[in-house]
């Protein structure tokens, strides 16, 4: 059989012509494309609470104890809140393209160095491989959820002063 002729006989082509099936197939299609969205929205819904799930199990690690073990908010002292956006410390290992960051709390942080992340010396710019322990560094970034920080910008810092005023000398 011809499929020319199947559709060119008048039955089949009224068929066609039917307002009825133009009105069902433009009924499928939005169908289709509302469906589409919402699997879109589920899809983006799922992995921003997946990675806010997995963020909050590790905010900890990232930005230290807010308050010593408490919950946060929990008796906190306003020197004791967690750095939200970074960290300063010296620096205890370089294993890059990380590298552990012991702050004044005696808290660690792993440091992630990224491709754009700009590490300086006052002017100068540096390499990552010019990292090493023992360096004083403030660190600007925002978390990961392997609570790690990732760096934009990395700052080495001169050591702090030894203050010794309040001990005795013996």
């Amino acid at each position: 059989m011809d499929i020319k002729k199947y559709f060119s006989s008048p039955k089949v082509a009224g068929w066609l012509r039917s307002k009825t099936l133009v009105r069902a197939l433009i009924g499928v299609g939005i169908a289709a494309a509302v469906l589409v969205v919402f699997l879109a929205g589920v899809s983006v819904g799922y992995h921003k609470a997946a990675f806010s799930f997995r963020m909050g199990d590790n905010y900890y690690r990232a930005f230290g104890e807010g308050g010593r073990g408490r919950p946060m908010g929990w008796g906190q002292l306003p020197d004791e809140l967690p750095g939200a956006h970074g960290a300063a410390g010296r620096i205890i290992k370089v294993d890059l393209p990380t590298f552990l960051l012991e702050g004044p709390d005696r808290i660690e942080k792993t440091v992630l160095i990224k491709d754009d992340t700009v590490i300086r010396r006052f002017r100068d710019t540096l390499a990552p491989a010019d990292l090493k322990a023992d360096d004083y560094a403030v660190v600007i970034g925002s978390p990961n959820d392997q609570a790690q920080i990732e760096a934009k910008f990395i700052r080495l810092m001169p050591p702090p002063p030894d203050d010794r005023s309040d001990r005795q000398v013996r």
